[in-house]
Parts: C-alpha cells; sequence; structure tokens
C-alpha cells in the first residue's frame, strides 16, 4: 500500500499545472487580442477622419476653383457692361442715362455676388499657401471691381496672373490630394 503513494500527488499536480498554464495562456491571448483590436480600431478611426478630412479638401478646392472662375467671368461681364453704358451715354447724351444703367447695375451685382461667394468659400482651404493665393486673388478681383465703378484703368495682365497663380495652387493642390490618396481598391 505504501508504493505508489505519491502517484496521486503527481497526477493532481499535472492537473492543476496544466489547468493554470491554460488559463494563464487564455489571459495573455485575450490581453493581445483585445490590444490588437484596439489598434485596429485606433487606424480605422484615423483613416476614416483622414478620408473625411481628403474628401472636405478636394470639394473645397473645386469649389473655389468654380467660384474663382466665375467670379472673374462676371467681373469680365462687369467690365463690359460698365463699358457699353459709358460709349452709350457718350453717343446719345440726350437719353436719360437710366435707360442704360439696368444692364451695368445687374452686371455690377452679379459681379459682388460672385465675389461674396468667392469670399466665403477661401477660408475653407486647408492649405495656407493655396488659400493666400486665393485670397490675394479675391483681392484683387475686389480692387478692379472697385476701379470700375469709379471708372479707372483696370491692369488685365495682374488681375490675370494673380487669377492664373490661385487657379495654378488650386489645382496643384487637387493632385496632391488625389496623388496622396489611397486607392479605394486595393491593387491585386
Amino acid at each position: 500500500m505504501v508504493a505508489g503513494g505519491w502517484g496521486w500527488f503527481t497526477t493532481v499536480a499535472s492537473i492543476l499545472i496544466g489547468q493554470a498554464t491554460v488559463l494563464t495562456m487564455g489571459f495573455i491571448n485575450n490581453r493581445s487580442q483585445a490590444r490588437r483590436e484596439a489598434r485596429a480600431r485606433a487606424a480605422d478611426r484615423y483613416k476614416a477622419v483622414a478620408e473625411r478630412r481628403e474628401t472636405f479638401e478636394l470639394a473645397q478646392l473645386v469649389e473655389v476653383n468654380t467660384l474663382l472662375r466665375n467670379a472673374v467671368t462676371a467681373l469680365h461681364a462687369f467690365v463690359s457692361a460698365r463699358r457699353h453704358y459709358r460709349s452709350r451715354l457718350r453717343e446719345d447724351p440726350a437719353a436719360p442715362p437710366e435707360t442704360y444703367r439696368q444692364p451695368m447695375l445687374d452686371a455690377s451685382a452679379a459681379s459682388d455676388t460672385a465675389l461674396d461667394a468667392l469670399r466665403s468659400q477661401i477660408g475653407f482651404i486647408l492649405a495656407d499657401d493655396v488659400r493666400a493665393l486665393a485670397d490675394a486673388a479675391e483681392k484683387a478681383l475686389t480692387t478692379a471691381s472697385a476701379s470700375v465703378l469709379r471708372d479707372e484703368q483696370v491692369d488685365p495682365g495682374a488681375l490675370g496672373a494673380r487669377a492664373n497663380a490661385a487657379y495654378e495652387a488650386l489645382s496643384a493642390r487637387l493632385r496632391d490630394v488625389y496623388a496622396t490618396r489611397e486607392p479605394a481598391v486595393p491593387a491585386a
């Protein structure tokens, strides 16, 4: 009876050590899995925020580019209407100026509306250098519009240079955002 008395002890001890090992490994694996999942959630959140930022920036760049083009077009229409108004007054000084004034006033209002729309969107451009160039173009357009109202000469070369610099900066930033954007479908 005395022989083999410790056999039950080694069996129970082996079972207990095995259970402790399984529980410890389960705990370690669960912690590792939880950390991996937390890192994956953080990466997904970062990617979602970056994607929203890119989408917002792309939309704003396209919007400002469109508004800048509209403002330039409206200013050209205003300059043309103002010239037409002045020439009509010179041709027929006896006619009341109100007859020729309305198309010029409409063009002036359209130019002011286009400039206001442009001005309201420039602040949303995220890139500082692009925003500064768009702001400079808007200021040049506003100055030109005021000069037209005062019958002063407008330098179309300087105005065009400012607008073209803003177009180029907007286009370059758009290309940069698209170039660094991750593809929606992973490459095979």
